[in-house]
């Protein structure tokens, strides 16, 4: 009985000392908030509540807004959760709707789910180590058009103090139909794309932690890509290796292709323009003997990019536009 009786005590004194570990832990974090919204003055919300007593911190920020380098971001809520043991983890739920504005731009995001993750290495600077971004049943509504994706996912994760991985995929994508007929009114590339995918390397001016409050902003000072993926019907394209825009946008690097239905895709990049027409031929040859022994449809080869133009050895196969 004895032995029950100390049990019991302990287990008082400990949920006491973690209840008043929570309270305490609310009131610091409410403080925090207010003080830093006062503080920093591209941030404004309307209200906040915490909740999640005992294991959780729930926060609810009411009408948000973020307003940075002519852009203003804001939407009715969003909701960020961390469990009050782990508060270096955090979780956000986005509202319905997002809007973004600024810079000759007023768009409109709609989401079925919209959710993000964000983990803080443990210590003093709290530097970012991976991030991610998750949404279903999206619309982006911008200049009268309405762009639709069934998924998204976007990811990083830190590699060195200012390099990180980075990576966004887009599922089942249908851009507007409007655009799409003023940007190719030949109608030669699809409607409809079931993988978008894009990765990246991003180099920036210092470490993403908590000296980024109230400190300067940080730059961006390099992007590499580093592989790609689009889908659609009857042709599948993967691409890897690295390619660095110059100073003038055009990328220049090494790139591996693998490709699904390159008959077809070589018909299309033919009829927009996409290949020189007086390689013709050569590039046709070329292609033939890339193709897998084991799928005739299929090849694999790597190509050098110097200045936006894509060779595969002496031969000029394609262009890629700048990227800004």
């Amino acid at each position: 009985m004895a032995a029950i009786r100390i049990l019991a005590v302990l287990a008082i004194v400990a949920t006491l000392g973690w209840c008043g570990y929570w309270f305490i832990g609310a009131r610091a974090l409410d403080h925090a908030i207010s003080n830093g919204v006062q503080s920093i003055a591209e941030v404004e919300v309307a209200d906040h509540t915490i909740r999640g007593f005992p294991s959780r911190f729930d926060v609810t920020l009411t009408e948000p807004s973020v307003s940075a380098n002519g852009l203003h971001w804001s939407a009715p809520f969003v909701q960020v959760f961390a469990l009050s043991y782990r508060l270096n983890h955090l979780i956000a739920v986005f509202a319905h709707d997002q809007r973004l504005s600024g810079l000759g731009l007023d768009a409109v995001l709609h989401n079925e789910d919209l959710r993000a993750s964000l983990v803080l290495e443990a210590g003093l600077d709290l530097p970012l180590d991976r991030f991610s971004l998750v949404g279903q049943g999206l619309e982006l509504s911008l200049a009268g058009e309405t762009h639709r994706a069934e998924g998204l996912r976007a990811a990083s994760r830190r590699i060195t103090e200012r390099e990180h991985d980075v990576a966004l995929v887009l599922e089942t994508v249908f851009p507007d139909s409007a655009f799409m007929t003023r940007l190719d009114p030949q109608n030669i590339w699809p409607r409809r794309f079931d993988v978008l995918r894009l990765a990246a390397e991003i180099e920036v001016s210092h470490a993403l932690d908590r000296s980024m409050i109230g400190g300067p902003e940080p730059r961006v000072q390099r992007v590499t890509f580093t592989g790609a993926h689009v889908q659609w019907e009857g042709t599948d394209i993967t691409a890897a290796g690295r390619l660095t825009p110059g100073s003038t946008g055009l990328l220049s690097g090494d790139l591996r292709l693998s490709v699904i239905g390159w008959r077809a895709l070589m018909q299309r990049a033919r009829d927009a323009g996409l290949m020189p027409a007086e390689h013709d031929a050569l590039i046709a040859m070329a292609m033939q003997g890339l193709v897998n022994a084991e799928d005739p449809n299929r090849i694999d080869a790597a190509f050098s990019v110097v200045n936006g133009v894509v060779s595969i050895g002496p031969i000029t196969v394609g262009v890629i536009p700048r990227v800004f």
